[in-house]
């Protein structure tokens, strides 16, 4: 009966038209924008306006980390059991709206406690109802058997959409910053030029997304649940079993992000310390973005023909050794400047590529009618592992220097490794024969 259900639901959303693939890939492009802005300038904003030391963002990510673990799961099981005439994902995308005023008012914080309450409170709560709102839209609306591909365009438009506040960011380091002892120091109306960009970007897709969407009929929905009942049924081992595979990638996720959460929070605050300047990131970023672009559509191929597993190790594997190079080399000679673009290359495809292959992954193992409850739960085990990446990050970052970060991350990524290989394929034999 199962079986006769999935085979269902693909040919259902196999007919989802591709502008609903590019209207999420908008949405996910405009959260990018946020979350650049966010993870990153909010965190040196901390630095280098307000003076204080590594270990307040580390402070603050933790925070901002455990409010998503709480808020995020919340609302993905008010997300499944939402009915209204709007959907039940649509609505809680205009809570973009709110998460973008508080990133702008963020840009006139006086001290550390403003930051607090507007990042780790305030953003911390409305974020989180947004993502649970955009976050199972590919597995919704999309078949199995193109969600690779749905992965790679929409990782596309997340890579773009990281591209440009990149480049507001050139555009900032050049005219809205100044050079100390310590590196290159933004100033306060380059964040506010900043952040007005992220502010706006969300508060967009927020409200295209709500226009744009198109979910199934409430009549198509199984009947709602009572929250606490949800929740309670969630944590029972006879659903934890019934779902073991989707946990087990969800452990391999956790081992796999305390890497990558190493050195995110802390990633803006070493490029500046690099001290490069603008045409030298222009050279690092338009080489180095168009060619991870690249390997991103072909991975969502890949995907869909020959599984989501086939090819982890090795990407892996090779990803890895860009973390290896950066802490030996200084991009201050066209030979070490070509062996850094390369190694900042491998190191995008680790953190944004092979988002591809274990989304997609991750997607297919979520149970149909409870996505957003699931995915608060995946949430968790990522929420998880930003506390002890940014906590790592920051001891090490303060203890030894910020570029040593980069040298802990492939202990995670590759030891990740042996637990994805638990977990079955989800692309049947069928599938990938046809193909």
């Amino acid at each position: 009966m199962e079986k006769n259900e999935k085979i269902k639901e693909s040919e259902l959303k196999s007919k989802s038209p591709t502008f609903q693939i590019v209207i999420i890939g908008i949405i996910t492009a405009g959260s990018s924008i946020f979350g650049f802005y966010e993870f990153s300038l909010f965190n040196t904003y901390i630095e280098h306006i307000l003076n204080l030391e590594y270990i307040y963002i580390s402070i603050m990510v933790v925070v901002s980390a455990i409010m998503g673990l709480i808020f995020n799961i919340v609302f993905g099981i008010l997300s499944d059991n939402t009915r209204t005439k709007y959907g039940r994902r649509r609505p809680y995308l205009l809570f973009g709206i709110l998460a973008g005023i508080a990133m702008y008012l963020y840009a006139f914080s006086p001290n550390f406690l403003w930051c607090f309450i507007l990042d780790a409170i305030i953003i911390g709560v409305v974020s989180n109802a947004f993502y649970a709102g955009s976050y199972v839209l590919i597995p919704d609306l999309v078949g199995m058997e193109r969600r690779g591909r749905a992965n790679g365009i929409v990782q596309i438009f997340s890579l773009v959409g990281s591209m440009l506040p990149t480049a507001l960011v050139l555009y900032v380091n050049e005219f809205y910053s100044t050079q100390s002892v310590e590196g290159t120091i933004i100033t306060r109306e380059g964040y506010i030029l900043s952040l007005a960009f992220g502010a706006l970007a969300i508060i967009i897709v927020a409200i295209l997304g709500f226009l744009l969407i198109r979910e199934k009929p409430v009549s198509e929905l199984p009947p709602r649940k009572k929250f606490l009942v949800d929740l309670k049924d969630t944590f029972q081992y006879k659903e934890l079993k019934k779902h073991k595979h989707f946990f087990r990638i969800i452990v391999a996720l956790t081992v796999f992000n305390i890497g990558t959460r190493i050195i995110l929070p802390f990633i803006w605050n070493y490029f500046f310390s690099l001290s490069l300047t603008t045409l030298g990131l222009i050279l690092l970023f338009g080489i180095s973005l168009p060619v991870s672009i690249i390997i991103m559509y072909v991975l969502g191929k890949i995907v869909d023909k020959y599984g989501r597993k086939k090819f982890l190790a090795p990407l892996i594997l090779i990803s890895s050794i860009g973390f290896f190079i950066i802490p030996f080399f200084s991009p201050d000679t066209i030979i070490t400047f070509i062996i850094y673009v390369i190694a900042f290359t491998l190191i995008l495809i680790a953190l944004m590529g092979l988002a591809v292959p274990l989304n997609t992954w991750r997607h297919d193992l979520l149970p149909e009618h409870e996505r957003g409850k699931y995915t608060g739960i995946q949430n968790i085990m990522d929420t998880i592992s930003q506390i002890p990446g940014a906590i790592i990050g920051g001891l090490i970052a303060d203890a030894f220097g910020i570029q040593w970060i980069f040298i802990v991350v492939p202990i995670f990524l590759i030891g990740s490794i042996p637990f994805f290989m638990t977990v079955r394929e989800t692309l049947s034999k069928n599938v990938i024969e046809e193909k």
